[in-house]
């Protein structure tokens, strides 16, 4: 029990997010109890509790958390083309979910459930997402791109997202999935020639 003294309430914290994941992946959100996930982290419940307020609080940072992960893959895009980035995104948030299926599928039962229990901490997760989205995407448009344009392709990217990570996790064949992302991507200069011209 010394050693939990010198762990850092944000190394335990991080250590209670990522024990979270892999038992939301595993058995869901609704098995998902602090007891659970604090042997999963191998820490006292207390613990868990002082670095959290309650499971909502620990939910929300698992959500933002994953969010991060995801969002950085989109920021770290350098604009091109907007069809181009665009659907440089589309492929690398489904490759990421591919590459780290246990975030992938926790996120989305993460999402479901909150969704069903707490839909203003949802809207504000699909925010955070939508928003890191949009920005790359408004950077390859350009400023004179019609703000609600570029914020539905975002929301559209989004979308065909989370349906190519749900058909993934039904198959977990990966070149099906690669071979939707493209028929997906092959639209996209579609799209986005209603909001470059």
């Amino acid at each position: 029990m010394d050693e939990l003294a010198h762990v850092s309430t944000e190394d335990r914290s991080v250590q209670f997010i990522d024990a979270a994941v892999r038992v939301i992946a595993e058995h869901g959100v609704a098995s998902a109890t602090t007891r659970k996930i604090a042997d999963a982290a191998e820490a006292p419940l207390a613990a868990l509790h002082y670095c959290f307020r309650d499971k909502d609080g620990l939910f929300r940072a698992v959500f933002e958390h994953l969010a991060a992960e995801v969002t950085e893959q989109a920021t770290a895009i350098e604009p091109a083309e907007l069809d181009a980035t665009a659907a440089e995104i589309l492929r690398l948030s489904v490759r990421w979910a591919t590459e780290h299926p246990d975030y992938a599928l926790a996120q989305v039962d993460l999402y479901m459930w909150m969704v069903r229990q707490r839909p203003d901490l949802a809207a504000q997760a699909n925010a955070i997402y939508l928003r890191a989205v949009a920005d790359v995407l408004r950077r390859a448009a350009g400023p004179s791109a019609p703000a609600e344009a570029i914020e539905d392709l975002a929301s559209v990217l989004a979308g065909a997202t989370d349906g190519l990570v749900m058909q993934w996790a039904s198959h977990r064949d990966q070149g099906r999935v690669e071979a939707y992302v493209e028929a997906f991507c092959a639209g996209i200069p579609a799209m986005c020639r209603r909001i470059t011209g």
